[in-house]
């Protein structure tokens, strides 16, 4: 007698599925709060970029937009998720073009690379799942 596993259950639970959309939401509204948790810390701290602080408009308009894409990922929409993909990958490259010449060397603590490895890594999971999404390719369990 051969036994074969549920697919519904993996040790005794019930297996629990998830939409890209929803966990491309999760990773962004993640590291868009990381960032504006790192944007608090200098804006107090005296590390900010005066053009990037607490009390400057375009920070909150920044992530404003930047939350507005975390929600938008959950639509189903193909144009949707192009736009997140695409906003998601244009931050993706700020991150690796731009910043590395805006980060100081007094901005340079641990605090600071702890944020922008969490940040390019968040941004990097919801990239690489947006892509899966965009080419219909699912993951499944074992």
């Amino acid at each position: 007698m051969t036994l074969v596993e549920d697919p519904q259950t993996a040790a005794g639970r019930p297996t629990r599925r998830r939409t890209y959309g929803s966990l491309i939401s999760w990773l962004l509204i993640a590291a868009f709060t990381v960032s504006i948790a790192y944007t608090a810390y200098t804006s107090v701290v005296g590390l900010a970029d005066p053009g990037f602080t607490l009390g400057t408009p375009m920070t909150w308009v920044f992530y404003a937009v930047c939350f507005a894409v975390a929600v938008l990922a959950r639509r189903p929409a193909a144009v949707a998720q192009w736009v997140v993909s695409v906003v998601v990958a244009g931050l993706l490259a700020i991150s690796v073009f731009v910043y590395p010449a805006m980060f100081t060397p007094r901005q340079q603590t641990t605090v600071g690379w702890l944020e922008n490895d969490a940040y390019v890594g968040l941004l990097s999971a919801a990239l690489v799942l947006g892509v899966l999404r965009l080419r219909g390719i699912t993951l499944a369990p074992r």
